[in-house]
């Protein structure tokens, strides 16, 4: 099991080439267009995947993949903006926070459910949005600040959308429809956004982006599978955060881009508030179990 959360691994590596390709791909395509054809790839993908295992397309639930659906493109698509504006590290980190969101949620659901609160959790959660706000301070660039703001929704949605999942795999739900009318939705957004502002002219370079960021995005999310699927779900929750200084990596040697102390020190505190905060949460989502089993022997 731990051997196999390497899957997760070689997801987020992944995950972070697609993040530098989509960066790259920004200076040929419009944001709507870089999401078209990356969705075009996944709606593929998940359609065959369907078809071979007799999934069918109906389900019982169109309301809450419809919200699903509408968080989560809203989310990809500021997600193409921040890292068309923003250092790759920074755009990154914005993303990485939606553990924090997510468990905020979480909170907030356990108040009006009545629940018992976990205070490690949230504190965990508030540390993380303090590291959020030292990359936003007030010398933060201002021509950057419309995309920083882009980023802190990413987050927000993409924690919204992981809810929503949730909420859908409790229902029964198979991941495999529910990633398929994701990837639709955005292909259908993406092709009349592109639609009506018009399509950009074709280059070998921007092609083989293209091709690229399609590639290893079905590969990260075959990657991404195989690790929840069987890897070990507390080392999954740390390695999906190595996506940050993957990133980084990446943002210096590709971009040149070079971060003061005061950023990297917010991004580490995302990164370790951010795994504290997961790690946490499946900590406490496993008790219950683990008592129902005692109590049963």
């Amino acid at each position: 099991m731990v051997r196999q959360s390497l899957w997760m691994l070689l997801a987020t590596f992944l995950f972070a080439v697609v993040a530098l390709l989509v960066k790259m791909a920004s200076d040929f395509y419009s944001v709507w267009e870089i999401i078209f054809y990356r969705s075009l790839f996944g709606v593929a993908l998940c359609g065959v995947i369907l078809k071979e295992k007799h999934i069918s397309l109906a389900t019982t639930h169109p309301w809450r993949h419809l919200i699903r659906c509408a968080i989560g493109t809203t989310c990809i698509t500021l997600g193409v903006y921040t890292l068309s504006v923003l250092p790759l590290g920074t755009a990154q980190t914005f993303t990485y926070s939606s553990p924090l969101w997510f468990c905020l949620f979480l909170s907030i659901s356990a108040a009006f459910a009545r629940q018992k609160l976990e205070k490690p959790l949230l504190f965990a959660v508030a540390v993380g949005f303090g590291g959020v706000l030292l990359i936003l301070r007030p010398d933060f660039p201002e021509e950057e600040l419309i995309g920083a703001f882009a980023g802190v929704l990413v987050g927000l949605t993409g924690g919204g959308a992981d809810f929503m999942i949730r909420d859908l795999s409790r229902h029964a739900e198979p991941p495999e429809r529910i990633v398929f009318y994701f990837t639709l939705t955005g292909t259908l957004a993406g092709l009349i956004a592109s639609a009506v502002t018009g399509f950009s002219p074709h280059t070998l370079h921007g092609i083989l982006l293209i091709i690229g960021i399609g590639a290893a995005a079905t590969g990260a999310q075959l990657c991404l599978t195989i690790g929840w699927t069987y890897g070990h779900p507390l080392l999954n929750s740390v390695y999906q955060f190595a996506g940050i200084p993957f990133a980084v990596i990446f943002g210096l040697i590709f971009f040149g881009e070079s971060l003061d102390f005061i950023s990297l020190l917010g991004m580490a505190i995302v990164t370790l508030a951010g795994m504290t905060a997961s790690v946490l949460r499946i900590q406490a989502e496993r008790r219950p179990a683990l008592s129902n089993v005692k109590n049963s022997s």
